[in-house]
């Protein structure tokens, strides 16, 4: 892995974030509405490229690559799921658990994380707690997938 300029790292970080905050609230959104259908759930997935999600017996459950992460969703239900997303490779050791009883977000969940994951973390917290404006780098994404 080559060492990126300071500046060069916090532009891919920003980057990032202005792409994991909205990709982040929107999956909660869907998973929290109390009034969606399971196949609306799985339409609006498929939207956010989490392509592999099937709604099987009352339960979703998919795991997607989308950039740098690993997406896993366990849907059981209105207002039951587990929400992971994990950083792999440049990313390695962020985590975000979200349920519907709250969130944990981790930047040592790996033998060996990363500085840019504890970058992540923080900046990702800064962020995610306050109103957010849904990103080119997002709406990017959307159209033309990971």
């Amino acid at each position: 892995m080559k060492l990126l300029k300071d500046s060069e790292s916090q532009n891919e970080i920003t980057t990032t974030v202005e792409f994991l905050v909205p990709f982040t609230k929107s999956i909660v959104d869907l998973l929290s509405d109390s009034e969606i259908k399971e196949w609306v759930l799985t339409k609006e997935l498929k939207n956010l490229h989490l392509n592999d999600a099937i709604y099987s017996g009352g339960i979703i459950n998919t795991t997607s690559i989308i950039k740098d992460f690993s997406v896993s969703i366990l849907y059981v239900g209105i207002r039951n799921f587990i929400l992971t997303i994990k950083g792999r490779e440049k990313y390695e050791g962020f985590c975000i658990i979200i349920t519907n009883k709250g969130m944990v977000v981790n930047d040592n969940s790996s033998e060996e994380p990363t500085n840019e994951s504890k970058i992540l973390k923080n900046e990702f917290l800064n962020n995610y707690k306050s109103p957010y404006l849904i990103t080119e780098t997002f709406l990017k994404f959307r159209k033309q997938g990971s």
